[in-house]
This record gives structure tokens, sequence and C-alpha cells, in this order.
């Protein structure tokens, strides 16, 4: 398996083929209690993340560094991104030697587009005989990324841990992120990997870099939701669960004055299963920072 697959585990599946220009603004939200005066400090912040980069980019600065500097502890999905570990249980979990040949596992109309990504990433069908459906989909989008000038040790999430000098605080551990692919009905993952292969040929490269680079919050939100279009079960599991699961520790965290920063992929932070929406459910109020 390609070892530098775990850095896109968990972003949006069409965040897996995002690229970045060498200067971003990406966007940021404040979040404050209902009641809160005007000119009080924010309670925490929302930043939608992007988990892999040229390594050029810069995104650094302004209110982005204000808040990070304000913020008293760093949530994001997984403190410790241990790659070793995370290729160990991935390998585990990924393998089933019952398993057809890739292309019997996609619609028939989709089988001329896959055999393209196995071109593109310079992969055989034959090498992914006994690798479950949603690994083999991972691992694609890894080989392709690795063709292009995307470097997950420039990712976001990545840089916010290794430069932050205070608490950080992790929603899941590698194994729970992975089981929630290997956990995947069937049909599910069938929806992941044709999702993929489909995004391969419609969205290009730079389309969801550009729009989260400059801040453009609605069209990275419309990009998100077309790998989510086919399959409301896909999107439940991958985003909605999750965020319902997150965030109790959120507000947990705002309501004990820790002014958290939340740092996680661009996909959970909006749409009506968001975590805007659901800070703003339990009555706080999220605002765009300008």
């Amino acid at each position: 398996m390609p070892t530098r697959l775990f850095a896109f585990l968990l972003a949006p599946l069409v965040l897996l083929l995002a690229g970045c220009g060498s200067t971003a603004e990406p966007a940021l939200w404040r979040v404050d209690a209902a009641d809160a005066p005007d000119g009080a400090e924010p309670a925490g912040w929302l930043f939608g993340t992007i988990h892999a980069l040229p390594r050029s980019t810069k995104w650094h600065g302004g209110e982005l560094d204000q808040a990070l500097e304000q913020a008293g502890v760093l949530m994001v999905e997984i403190e410790n991104l241990d790659t070793a570990e995370s290729q160990r249980i991935f390998q585990q979990l990924a393998i089933d030697p019952a398993l057809p040949p890739l292309s019997e596992r996609v619609s028939p109309v989709y089988r001329d587009e896959l055999a393209e990504v196995l071109d593109d990433a310079g992969a055989s069908e034959e090498s992914f005989h006994y690798v479950e459906t949603w690994a083999a989909a991972l691992t694609l989008s890894s080989m392709i990324q690795q063709r292009s000038t995307l470097d997950p040790e420039y990712g976001v999430d990545k840089t916010l841990i290794a430069e932050w000098d205070k608490p950080i605080v992790g929603f899941e551990t590698t194994e729970e992120q992975l089981r929630i692919f290997d956990q995947l009905s069937g049909d599910e993952q069938q929806d992941l990997l044709e999702s993929f292969v489909d995004q391969a040929d419609t969205i290009g490269p730079h389309d969801l870099s550009d729009a989260w680079a400059s801040g453009d919050a609605d069209r990275l939100a419309g990009l998100m939701d077309m790998g989510f279009d086919a399959s409301p079960q896909l999107r439940a599991a991958l985003l909605s669960r999750r965020n319902s699961r997150w965030i109790g520790r959120i507000v947990g965290q705002l309501q004990d004055g820790k002014k958290p920063f939340v740092a996680v992929g661009a996909g959970h932070i909006g749409g009506d299963d968001g975590l805007i929406t659901l800070l703003e459910q339990r009555g706080w109020k999220v605002t765009r920072v300008q």
C-alpha cells in the first residue's frame, strides 16, 4: 500500500483530488455565546482544513493567526497521525481473499472510467483483487495524488498539530477512522468507488483547492456535495454521524471556556448536518470572520 495514504483518509471524497495555489485565504468562523456582548472575544473557532497541499502553499496570517494565538485547545480529527500505525491497521482491515475482480464491483457504466483511473494511477486491476472496495478507492486516490504536486506532509491538519504547543484533543483514533470505512456496507463501498472514479473525470484537480484557498465556502460545499449525491447513506457514515458524535465535545470545551480551535476536514463544516448548523441548534452564534 502507498505509505502516504493515511493523510487523505477522512477528507471528504472529493477533497482527495484537491490541489492548491501558492497563496491561500481559507474560510474561518468564530463561535460566540448567543448573549455575548459586542466586542467580546470569541468563545471558539471553526476552520475547514484540506489534508494535502503543494509545498509552496502559504495559508498562515491575519485573522487566522490571531485566532490560533487566542485559542486554548486545538481540536482535530486525529491527534497522532502515525503513518506506520495507520498502515498496519489499514493492511489488517483492507484484505479479503474472497473478493471478485475490482471491475466486477462497480456497475458496468463505470467500468471504462475505472480502467482510466487505474491507468492514471499507474496501477493494474490485478493488484486490487484482494483489496476491499473502500480501500481500493482510497489507495487509488493516494496513488494519483502522489503523481501531482500535492503532499500530505504539508496538509493543514498535520501542520497545525506540529506547530501547536497547547493542549490537543482528537475526536477519533486511527483505528476508529479506518473502521468507519471497513464497516460500510457493500453498496456503500461501491458508491464510494464509483463516486471517486466519476469525480476523477468531472472535477478538475484545482477546482476544490481554488475554492478552499479563496475562502469560497459556498462553492466548496457545492463541490463536496457532488461526492454524496448518489448515496445519502455514505454521507451519513462519513460526515453526518461523525459530526453528531463530535458536537458534544466541542460544546463542552466552549462551555468550559477553553476557546477551542476546531480544525477538521472542510466537508464537516457546512450543510444541514455540518458543525455550523449543529452549534446553532444548540444556541451558539457562528459568524464568518472576514
